[in-house]
């Protein structure tokens, strides 16, 4: 279980994977600010309470990325991120941020690193001395870095709710889980630590002492299947997240009912999109699109289905009001004591060195 102020804290949400780089927008590019306010404020119109999104984390290989290539950085690109972050914590968001991808995507992921270090075989990565140094130094440079709308370092801000060692890691060790969820334990004391597989619980992740939450994926989503996964997370004493869910087959019986499970602590569509910057809706064709209301009645009825389960997961829990201010301006390092208001989220059962 999570708290929050000492208050058990469940939620649902969605995950905006491309807020710190897009592939939607006729290539690869940082989206607008606009885009990011706009995708941000529809998910809180829709209840939700956290967001999931891989590219505030991963982004390898691309000249837009963090890091273009091996051993070099690109200060330029936390551009999105720090806007994106700030303004979550103005809409009272919280952020999962997944550090290395399975697949390789247009944003990158350890098959990347793998290339760069000429491994024969991209599951090395968990392996190889020289990789496991490589994804220490680059989480150290993201996690590191300054904010500067917030003053915060990254791993300082608590609108970050937890650090994923990465998404959909299908050939993980316990050895690799272990130290490198120990790295960024100690890294980012204060903050959560997740990690996952494709399908099905992660052996590695449900036994390894350095993992707070289990993140488990549905496509489909199945109440049942979700119960079953449930049981066994809990049941180690870690928390469950269902981090991707098709948003397309959960029904409002399915919302109740894991609304109803106290062991189910979050639940994330994949996935939604917000409006264009020209005209109309950001159009991302992989069969689990949400927009707000929804083009068409089954849509709409998805985008029930979830705001509902985001409601009632979140109980009485009171959010901020939406924003209507302009957008942020940057802050300098005077205003920092005035930014440390946010609250953290911890793990009853949580790691030692965790307040």
């Amino acid at each position: 279980m999570l708290t929050l102020q000492g208050e058990p804290f469940r939620f649902a949400g969605t995950n905006l994977y491309w807020l710190g780089l897009d592939e939607n927008v006729r290539g690869t590019d940082h989206p607008t600010y606009f885009r990011i306010d706009d995708a941000l404020k529809t998910a809180r119109i829709m209840n939700a309470s956290v967001v999931r999104s891989h590219t505030l984390g991963t982004s390898l290989g691309c000249a837009l990325c963090i890091q273009p290539g091996p051993g070099k950085f690109n200060n330029d690109a936390f551009a999105p991120i720090d806007y994106t972050i700030a303004r979550a914590r103005a809409y009272g968001l919280r952020l999962i941020v997944p550090l290395t991808d399975q697949w390789g995507y247009y944003h990158g992921g350890y098959p990347t690193t793998a290339k760069w270090l000429g491994l024969k075989d991209p599951e090395d990565f968990y392996t190889d001395p020289r990789a496991k140094a490589a994804y220490k130094e680059y989480s150290r440079q993201v996690l590191n870095h300054r904010n500067p709308y917030t003053g915060l370092r990254y791993k300082d801000d608590p609108t970050v709710m937890s650090w994923e060692l990465g998404n959909e890691l299908n050939g993980m060790t316990r050895d690799w889980v272990d130290e490198m969820g120990a790295y960024l334990g100690k890294l980012a004391p204060r903050q959560l630590i997740s990690v996952g597989r494709q399908q099905g619980v992660d052996t590695a992740a449900l036994t390894s002492p350095e993992v707070d939450i289990v993140d488990v994926h549905y496509y489909p989503s199945s109440v049942l299947t979700m119960a079953a996964a449930t049981a066994r997370v809990t049941g180690r004493g870690k928390v469950y997240l269902a981090g991707e869910h098709g948003s397309d087959s959960l029904t409002a019986a399915d919302a109740l009912a894991l609304a109803d499970d106290p062991n189910v602590t979050g639940v994330l569509s994949w996935s939604l999109f917000g409006h264009a910057d020209d005209h109309g809706y950001v159009r991302h064709d992989d069969g689990f699109t949400l927009h707000y209301p929804g083009d068409t009645a089954a849509m709409r009825t998805d985008v029930l289905a979830n705001a509902a389960l985001a409601k009632m997961i979140g109980g009485q829990r009171r959010l901020p009001a939406l924003p209507v201010t302009p957008p942020l301006k940057r802050t300098g390092r005077h205003d920092l004591d005035r930014l440390h208001h946010g609250h953290r989220l911890t793990r009853l059962t949580c790691r030692a060195q965790q307040p």
